[in-house]
C-alpha cells in the first residue's frame, strides 16, 4: 500500500480539519481576556477619606489617580492569584478562613476541610484583607521568580557612592557631661560658673552645683540629630557655633541655651564630620540597589501582566519601568 493511498482515509480527514478548525478558531475568536475594575464609588470614596485623615487635604487629581491605578493593580493581583487558585494550596489561606469560620460560629459538627469549602463558598477569601495581601505576596514572588531583578554591577555601586556622597557623611559627633541650671536658676549661674574656674572643679564636682536633668547628664557620641531632640535646636546651634570657633577645643564651654534652661559643658571628645569610606557602607549601598532592583522588577513585571487583562475605570500604573 502507498503512503498516498494510506493517507487517503475520511476518518483522518476529519482529525486533520478538526485541528485546523481548532486553530483557526483559537487565532480568530480568541478567549476574551478578564477584565479588572473599575473600582466602585465606594472604594474611591474611602481612598480619598484616608488620604484626608492621613494629610488633612482633599487628594489632587493627579494623586487620586494614582491611588486608583495602585488598587487597580492589586485587584489584578488578586484576580491572578484566584486564576492560578493559589487560594486552594496555601496552607496559611487555609488556616485563616478555618479561623474565620470558628469566629463566626460554623464550626459545630464540621471538619476543617468542610469549614474551608463552606468558606469558599461564602466567598470569605475574597474580602478578608489578610489573604488577599498573603495571594498578593504569593504572586509578586512569583512574578520575581519569571522575571527577576537585575544583580548591581560594582558599577552601579560606585555610581551610587559618588551621588550618595554628601547624604552618606558622617555627622560631627559630642561627648560631654554637664552641669545643669533651669531657668528659674538663672541669676545664681554665672556665680555658679566662676566658683568652678576659681576653683578648678572636675564635672563630678561642678555637676553637685547644679540641678538634676531628667536625660541625664553625660551624652557619649551624640550628633546634632540625637542632640536636638534632648535639648532642643537652641542647645545645638550653641555648640555648633563654639566648636566652628575653637575646632579642637575640649573642657569647659558655654553656657549653652537649652529648651529647659542652661547648661555648662564639659567636653569630653569632638569627633569632626566627615566623608564615609566606600568599604564601610557598601554592604548598605548593596542592599538599597537590591532592594531598588526588585521594586523595578516587580513594577515591570506588573505592567507586563497588565496585557493579560482589561483594566477599566482607571489610568496605567507604568511610571518608571525601563
Amino acid at each position: 500500500m502507498s503512503r498516498l493511498t494510506r493517507l487517503n482515509k475520511p476518518w483522518l480527514h476529519f482529525i486533520v480539519l478538526g485541528v485546523v478548525l481548532y486553530l483557526l478558531q483559537s487565532a480568530l475568536f480568541p478567549e476574551p481576556k478578564p477584565t479588572v475594575g473599575p473600582l466602585s464609588e465606594a472604594r474611591i470614596a474611602t481612598l480619598k477619606e484616608q488620604w484626608r485623615v492621613s494629610t488633612g487635604r482633599e487628594p489632587t487629581e493627579e494623586q487620586l489617580s494614582g491611588f486608583i491605578a495602585v488598587e487597580l493593580d492589586r485587584d489584578m493581583l488578586m484576580q491572578h492569584a484566584l486564576d492560578l487558585e493559589f487560594h486552594l494550596h496555601d496552607s496559611i489561606v487555609y488556616e485563616r478562613l478555618i479561623r474565620n469560620m470558628k469566629f463566626l460560629q460554623f464550626a459545630q459538627g464540621r471538619s476543617d476541610a468542610e469549614l474551608f469549602e463552606q468558606a469558599l463558598e461564602m466567598r470569605l477569601h475574597l474580602d478578608d484583607e489578610v489573604v488577599k495581601r498573603r495571594l498578593i505576596q504569593m504572586v509578586e514572588q512569583r512574578l520575581l521568580a519569571k522575571y527577576p531583578p537585575v544583580e548591581p554591577t560594582a558599577k552601579d555601586i560606585d555610581a551610587v557612592f559618588e551621588s550618595r556622597k554628601t547624604e552618606l557623611q558622617h555627622p560631627p559627633r559630642y561627648s560631654f557631661e554637664h552641669v545643669f541650671f533651669g531657668t528659674d536658676q538663672a541669676s545664681r549661674m554665672l556665680s555658679v560658673i566662676a566658683k568652678i574656674s576659681d576653683e578648678n572643679l572636675d564635672i563630678q564636682a561642678a555637676r553637685k552645683l547644679g540641678a538634676p536633668f531628667i536625660q541625664g547628664h553625660r551624652f557619649l557620641r551624640q550628633t546634632p540629630e540625637q542632640l536636638a531632640r534632648n535639648f532642643g535646636r537652641h542647645f545645638v546651634e550653641a555648640l555648633v557655633e563654639a566648636m566652628e570657633r575653637e575646632p579642637t577645643k575640649l573642657g569647659w564651654l558655654g553656657p549653652m541655651p537649652s529648651a529647659y534652661g542652661f547648661h555648662y559643658i564639659w567636653l569630653e571628645d569632638f569627633e569632626p564630620a566627615r566623608d564615609a569610606e566606600l568599604p564601610e557602607i557598601k554592604q548598605q549601598l548593596l542592599i538599597d540597589l537590591n532592594y531598588r532592583a526588585k521594586k523595578r522588577a516587580l513594577r515591570c513585571a506588573i505592567a507586563t501582566l497588565r496585557s493579560e487583562y482589561v483594566m477599566q475605570g482607571g489610568a496605567s500604573n507604568e511610571q518608571g519601568c525601563q
